[in-house]
């Protein structure tokens, strides 16, 4: 009976040791899965998913959205459209496009621009506001910026000390680079708003951008504003612009 023990004890502990072989050992703190990698930004992200750590389960914690811009449920907040601010009542910007584009064009030069027109569905105030087409691609080159012209009535304008006020928002919202700038064209050339402009990270939360126009070489002989955007991380949407206001 002895001998026949002992070769029992023997053999169930040989199994032991086979099993643990193959096996890790929980981690100390019982050790969740990996969790899953950042919800991707942009239209119809999907959650993150990892494999599982030791100890822990096969399906990890979706990811979480950087900068409060998109959740780890697929980052569904970044594909709603921006929201009209102010609906009905008057927008008495003098470019508010509650009519039309208001002459609006894309210049040739831009690549990153594809299509202008009202939009009827999204605005900042009222019913109507410029609606961007947009595909920017690479890291470098006429693709990865756009440019909107549109003439000031009755130009040449003295707009010495006068503030300039632009509104925008994106639809996807949750690029980390696409960006406004307003520059003012004159007849003694471009003047540029440092740092007032650009207006960094173009969200579909609308964002306001204003600057006082100051006494230099040309701020008495306005003839347009150049609206321009650029990105280098590929982003692909339709950009609102609405009031833009000089007074």
């Amino acid at each position: 009976m002895r001998g026949t023990t002992a070769i029992f004890l023997l053999s169930a502990i040989g199994s032991m040791a086979c099993a643990n072989r193959g096996m890790h050992a929980p981690e100390p703190d019982g050790g969740p899965g990996v969790g899953g990698s950042l919800a991707t930004a942009g239209r119809g992200g999907q959650a993150g998913t990892g494999n599982g750590g030791r100890g822990g389960t096969p399906t990890g914690t979706a990811g979480t959205g950087a900068g409060g811009d998109s959740g780890g449920s697929g980052g569904t907040a970044c594909n709603v459209a921006p929201a009209t601010s102010a609906p009905g009542g008057t927008c008495g910007a003098m470019f508010n496009f509650e009519t039309g584009t208001q002459n609006a064009m894309i210049t040739t030069a831009s690549k990153a621009f594809t299509a202008v027109m009202q939009s009827t569905g999204v605005a900042f105030c009222g019913a109507g506001a410029l609606e961007i087409t947009s595909a920017f691609t690479g890291t470098s080159g006429a693709t990865t910026k756009g440019e909107i012209l549109i003439n000031l009535p009755g130009a040449p304008l003295d707009v010495t000390g006068k503030t300039i006020t632009v509104h925008v928002a994106a639809n996807p919202g949750c690029s980390q680079d696409l960006n406004l700038s307003v520059v003012l064209n004159t007849t003694a050339g471009a003047i540029y708003f440092n740092p007032d402009f650009p207006i960094l990270r173009v969200t579909n939360t609308w964002k306001t951008g204003m600057t006082v126009v100051p006494a230099v070489n040309g701020s008495t002989s306005a003839l347009a504003l150049s609206l321009q955007s650029t990105s280098q991380t590929g982003y692909v949407g339709t950009i609102y612009i609405d009031e833009i206001d000089i007074r």
